[in-house]
């Protein structure tokens, strides 16, 4: 009988010692802070990292929360590069990290050296009705670096998204924009920002062949400085050859992840006709 018992004992203690670790949280938060490019990060400001987890987790602006792009998107080929349709669902998410349309939000990334996710991840929240949004590459920033994981945030009341429709083109407009016989000072003007591999069809899985619809080939990285910020010499380069400031232009990508990064530095710079084609090669080269 003494033998149950005491094997029950320390049955009971190695259960106990298997309890799941208790998540350790960085509690100090940013303080204000001028971080260059024309991105502050104060107080109020809600830092996202939109890089994989794993290199989240080696090493991340202090206080930033990890959110990929791709979680609000959609899950079937060939719409990936589609927002979810349920926006107000996406809303609410946003709401659970204590985002508002008022809330300053900075979203950091890896520059050139990603595809473009902290631009893609800005433009889901400009799209949905988030006004002070800023992105560049993590490397921009001078401030500490935590591997705590971030305190939850204070829930932020539920909000209804306010779609900003003039940051993206559907696959029907587009079809129908670039079919009409228009001079070519009115023409559309469809700039495709992959590698120049990819554009010429040398590349890897976005080489494959796409449809010829006249797009001028610019790589998406060439809008960006090393550290992630909209490149201003790249303006003298769209009027050097026509692209001014009142032409309507679709940004096209694979999968409307970089076109959504440049479609945001067009704005940036003046372009405020720019749209993000989101569906991409993928969904245009599609029979869905």
């Amino acid at each position: 009988m003494k033998f149950w018992i005491l094997l029950f004992a320390v049955s009971t203690l190695f259960v106990a010692c298997k309890q799941v670790p208790t998540k350790v949280y960085q509690s100090q938060p940013v303080t204000s802070k001028e971080a260059g490019g024309g991105i502050v990060i104060s107080e109020k400001t809600v830092i996202l990292d939109a890089r994989p987890a794993f290199e989240y987790s080696l090493a991340h602006l202090n206080g930033a929360i990890h959110l990929r792009p791709e979680d609000f998107n959609q899950k079937e080929s060939p719409f990936y590069g589609l927002l979810d349709a349920d926006h107000f669902a996406l809303a609410r998410r946003l709401a659970r990290l204590g985002i508002t349309p008022e809330t300053p939000v900075v979203v950091v990334g890896k520059g050139p050296q990603g595809y473009g996710e902290e631009g893609r991840m800005a433009w889901t929240l400009k799209y949905l009705g988030v006004k002070d949004v800023k992105f560049a590459a993590q490397e921009h920033f001078s401030l500490p670096l935590s591997t705590a994981e971030a305190p939850p945030k204070q829930n932020a009341p539920i909000w209804k998204p306010s779609e900003d429709e003039t940051l993206q083109v559907s696959k029907a407009d587009f079809l129908a924009q670039t079919k009409k016989s228009k001079t070519p000072a009115d023409a559309v003007v469809i700039i495709d920002v992959r590698s120049s591999s990819d554009y010429l069809g040398k590349g890897g899985k976005e080489a494959i062949k796409t449809p010829d619809i006249g797009a001028i080939n610019i790589p998406w990285t060439e809008f960006f400085t090393a550290k992630g910020l909209v490149n201003p010499n790249v303006k003298s380069r769209l009027e050097s050859i026509g692209i001014t400031a009142e032409r309507k232009i679709f940004v096209i990508a694979w999968q409307g992840f970089e076109s959504a990064a440049v479609t945001l530095a067009l704005r940036d710079l003046g372009y405020s006709k720019a749209a993000n084609f989101s569906g991409g090669y993928l969904q245009l080269s599609s029979r869905k």
